[in-house]
C-alpha cells in the first residue's frame, strides 16, 4: 500500500533520513502539540496545550479530567485519526497517557504513550 502521508522531522535523527509517513508522521504531529505550551508559537496562539499549566494544580481527578480534555482536544482537531481510547494514570507528580489510535483511511491501530511531569525545580 503507498504511503499517503509523508513528512519529516529531525527530532531524535543524527542524520538523513528524516523522511516520516503515515502513522509514525501523525504521532509525531500530535507529540509536537501536546508537548507545545498553548501560545508559544509564533502567529499561531491556539496551537499547544494548557498541560503544563495545569499541572502546577493539586494532583485530583479534576485536573486528570482536564488533561484528558486537552489531549481529546488535539487528538480531534486531526482529521487523519481517530481516537479509539484513552487511558489515564495519576502518580505522585506525573500524568502518564496511552492514547489508542486508528489512522485512516488504513484502520491501521497506534499506540500513542504520552508522560507529563510537574516540575519540581525550586526558585
Amino acid at each position: 500500500m503507498a504511503n499517503i502521508y509523508r513528512g519529516f522531522s529531525t527530532q531524535g535523527r543524527v542524520r538523513p533520513p528524516y523522511t516520516l509517513t503515515d502513522g509514525e508522521l501523525i504521532k509525531a504531529d500530535l507529540l509536537n502539540e501536546l508537548t507545545a505550551v498553548k501560545g508559544e508559537r509564533v502567529m499561531r496562539p491556539s496551537f499547544g496545550t494548557r498541560i503544563e499549566d495545569i499541572l502546577m494544580n493539586p494532583l485530583d481527578r479534576f485536573l486528570i479530567q482536564e488533561v484528558e480534555d486537552e489531549v481529546r482536544r488535539v487528538v480531534e482537531k486531526d482529521s487523519r485519526v481517530e481516537m479509539q481510547d484513552l487511558f489515564t494514570e495519576a502518580l505522585d507528580h506525573t500524568v502518564k497517557i496511552v492514547v489508542n489510535l486508528k489512522i485512516l483511511p488504513f484502520l491501521d491501530e497506534e499506540v500513542l504513550y504520552l508522560e507529563f511531569a510537574r516540575s519540581t525545580t525550586e526558585i
